[in-house]
């Protein structure tokens, strides 16, 4: 399918496209939700599995270091899932919605957020930068928006006219 066609499907009648992007996340020390956490774990894991064969064990249990590797690889693999799903993920903006995609082989799953649910954008200290500015379902406090958006000088301003 071209673009034109995908969008002519997306888009309503006299909507139009102000800004298409996708996350990026980098690896730095300003994303640790993103990979802080499964890094300190598994070294938390192995640290705690080598400390207690030191002080307990003998030689021949060494081998029980294997069994703490393989359970600091589920906090890695769960990044790991996290990075796939943003890979599938796109965003766009219109002067009347947010549209949030999820490619997931052939088939796409599109989320729409009118823009009376948008807020002033809010910025998050990560590289690339996350924006929140809509509210989330339920009455959370914690904003949704457009995550690890590289070159995001494009996208503010049209945040800001859309809010």
């Amino acid at each position: 399918m071209s673009d034109g066609a995908f969008w002519d499907n997306v888009l309503e009648q006299d909507e139009s496209l102000l800004w298409v992007g996708r996350p990026k996340p980098r690896l730095h020390w300003r994303n640790w939700q993103l990979f802080g956490v499964p890094i300190a774990c598994a070294v938390t894991l192995l640290g705690t599995g080598w400390f207690i064969l030191s002080q307990l064990g003998t030689g021949s249990d060494i081998w029980l270091l294997v069994f703490v590797a393989l359970a600091a690889l589920v906090p890695v693999s769960t990044t790991r899932k996290q990075l796939k799903s943003y890979a599938a993920t796109r965003y766009a903006l219109t002067e009347r919605r947010a549209l949030f995609f999820h490619i997931d082989n052939d088939k796409t799953r599109v989320k729409s957020y009118p823009s009376a649910a948008m807020v002033p954008p809010q910025r998050r200290n990560t590289t690339p930068p996350c924006f929140g500015f809509l509210q989330a379902e339920g009455g959370k406090q914690r904003l949704v928006g457009f995550d690890y958006i590289d070159g995001s000088e494009q996208l503010l301003p049209h945040l800001a006219r859309v809010a």
